[in-house]
């Protein structure tokens, strides 16, 4: 059983056999270096009601939208326990 992980960037799928919430790695589709997240915190994204996401919100990366909402206060992630 595999884990998905999302590039911040360009949204490729990265396959992997443990579970994180995330993981640092240069995309072999874009190039960029980013953190990838893990499919169910991407989904999680969407809770977040439009009136509170910034301007730009949709060109935003991924990490940067999680980080956002985070201290934002519009996401309550743990980063311990289970995902």
């Amino acid at each position: 059983m595999t884990d998905s992980y999302v590039c911040p960037h360009c949204g490729r799928i990265e396959e992997r056999p443990y579970r994180v919430r995330l993981i640092v790695l240069t995309c072999p589709d874009c190039g960029e270096n980013g953190r990838f997240l893990h499919e169910s915190l991407v989904d999680r994204l969407d809770e977040v009601p439009e009136p509170q996401r910034p301007e730009g919100w949709e060109e935003m990366p991924l990490d940067d939208r999680l980080r956002y909402a985070i201290r934002e206060g519009l996401l309550n992630v743990g980063f311990t326990g289970p995902i």
